[in-house]
């Protein structure tokens, strides 16, 4: 009895097991075509878009000209740095800049360090690592908040994760990711639970762990505590595709990346990262035309944003064009094939009828 009683709980836990490592699917069946023609309306209607972010900053900057007072100077400056930080790199760098001359005449070295925090991982973002670690450097611990930590150890987080993916130096790397553990340790420890910087984090350990329906979970969460159609939206849609990848789930991939990408072009965020990667994905299954007017666009995107491309969009962008280039020269050769048969064909005709009008001659 207790043999048959030990047999069902292992059979139980067993079962339990399968549960957990094989999640269940809950989003609905998608229609991707649908997604993409919303995809191709929001790159023609880009210019509305990037219009009404500039209308925006153009009132900020505004009011930030005729204010006064040094707090809400340094308020307004911050706006400016956020709406600029998915937007311009260069116009980002310079309001945080501004804040930290704000901060800095206000005696507050608390804010000082928040926002040379944010200014490092804006520069990091855009490939200055050197600088990067040189504001990180500058920063007074001691001084911060618990909101000043988390974008100081997010911002070393991310620029030793770069820095990581970056070097061809097998042990280096390990050092640099080693050091991107540590710093998300730190992040996580004093990041509110449930903020972004948390989500995006615990999603990577989940699937890291390939807990994935407990990421998913976590993802259906953080969707429910975004604005649908905002950056932070997409954010959120592009972490629920990653979690989809690593289930080998296509069209759930596929979608929440298109619907990231989408919420982005809307939103006129030019740092675009999800339709590169979509077009990418495209050109390795064959979508070549539309995969190259997703990777074109994506690419003067971030043109604007920073002059220079980043490794990481080099290489997806260069994928594009040669599949791309492959499916030309493919054409071009299907057509002289067929040029050359016609043409062979024609040639056969013709001294098909100079025969038949030599014979007719000689009779």
């Amino acid at each position: 009895m207790k043999m048959k009683q030990s047999i069902v709980v292992v059979l139980l836990t067993l079962a339990a097991g399968l549960v957990h490592a094989v999640p269940t699917q809950t989003d609905e069946e998608v229609d991707l075509d649908a997604l993409y023609q919303e995809i191709d309306d929001a790159i023609s209607q880009s210019p509305i878009y990037v219009a009404e972010r500039e209308n925006q900053i153009t009132g900020w900057r505004n009011r930030l000209k005729k204010e006064k007072n040094v707090a809400k100077s340094m308020q307004m400056a911050e706006e400016l740095f956020r709406l600029y930080q998915p937007y311009k790199n260069d116009s980002a760098l310079y309001y945080a800049e501004v804040c930290i001359s704000l901060a800095d005449s206000l005696h507050r070295p608390d804010l000082v360090g928040r926002f040379r925090s944010m200014l490092a991982y804006q520069l990091s973002d855009a490939d200055m690592f050197t600088e990067s670690i040189e504001e990180l450097h500058c920063v007074n611990k001691s001084a911060l908040d618990s909101v000043g930590l988390v974008n100081y150890y997010h911002a070393w987080m991310h620029v030793y994760g770069e820095l990581g993916s970056n070097t061809q130096r097998h042990a280096v790397r390990l050092k640099y990711y080693g050091l991107q553990d540590a710093y998300r340790d730190s992040v996580l420890m004093v990041a509110d639970e449930g903020s972004e910087e948390w989500l995006h984090l615990k999603v990577d350990i989940l699937c890291a762990r390939q807990l994935y329906q407990d990421a998913l979970e976590l993802s259906s969460k953080w969707l429910q505590d975004v604005t649908d159609g905002t950056h932070e939206g997409a954010y959120a849609a592009f972490y629920r595709s990653m979690v989809y990848d690593k289930l080998k789930n296509h069209d759930q991939t596929y979608y929440w990346m298109g619907k990231s990408a989408l919420d982005d072009i809307r939103c006129a965020v030019m740092n675009q990262a999800s339709l590169l990667f979509l077009a990418e994905r495209l050109a390795n299954e064959g979508d070549i035309s539309r995969a190259y007017r997703y990777a074109e666009f994506a690419k003067e995107c971030n043109q604007i944003f920073c002059p220079r491309l980043r490794a990481y969009q080099v290489n997806s962008v260069i994928s594009v064009i040669e599949k791309n280039n492959q499916m030309n020269q493919s054409r071009a050769n299907r057509i002289l094939i067929i040029a050359s048969i016609v043409i062979t064909l024609f040639i056969i005709a013709l001294l098909f009828i100079l025969y038949r009008l030599n014979r007719k001659k000689q009779f």
